[in-house]
């Protein structure tokens, strides 16, 4: 069972420090949630980079997710997560500002650093690809250490680990999606 369990979510861990937590750190009242998702795909590095930095799509695989992308400069955007996220609802939604600032893939290894700009969420997200063990394969890093507000302390490490098992679920829905496209 927990092979299978690996399998659907990835390899969770909730505590690892990255140099953009560094240069970076999250602010603002609330409670502080670190986690990490690491997750190996059947995609090429090339294929996974883009579905990953295709902020827009990932209203196709994040579930009860929308993302608006800016029009005029497209590393600016804005998730919306919760219920009604795609409209009737949006103010029960989670709203997350974001920016890329850190966009860089060559030879199948990418590195991409998301800054969480509120109102819900600050800190900082990091993305990175790199060339599987097996052939046609990539090894995702998923890392995020945000302030989340209006959640109390207490709640950090729950929320951690639940949030961990959303992201790597979201990330095999990313990767059935990318493979259809593909």
């Amino acid at each position: 069972m927990v092979r299978n369990v690996r399998a659907v979510l990835g390899v969770i861990d909730t505590v690892t420090a990255t140099e953009s937590d560094r240069t970076t750190p999250p602010s603002g009242k609330g409670a502080r949630v670190i986690f990490d998702v690491h997750r190996d795909v059947a995609l090429e590095p090339d294929v996974a980079w883009e579905a990953l930095i295709d902020w827009a799509a990932h209203s196709d695989w994040v579930p009860l997710t929308h993302v608006d992308v800016d029009a005029s400069n497209p590393n600016v955007f804005t998730a919306w997560s919760g219920p009604g996220a795609s409209g009737w609802g949006r103010r029960l939604a989670l709203e997350d500002r974001m920016e890329a600032v850190v966009v860089d893939y060559e030879g199948g290894y990418g590195r991409c650093v998301v800054h969480k700009l509120g109102p819900s969420l600050k800190g900082v997200a990091e993305l990175t690809v790199s060339p599987g063990e097996v052939a046609g394969t990539t090894s995702i890093h998923w890392h995020e250490n945000v302030t989340v507000r209006r959640l109390p302390r207490f709640a950090s490490s729950l929320t951690g680990t639940i949030s961990a098992a959303l992201f790597g679920w979201a990330l095999g829905r990313m990767e059935k999606c990318a493979r259809t496209q593909h």
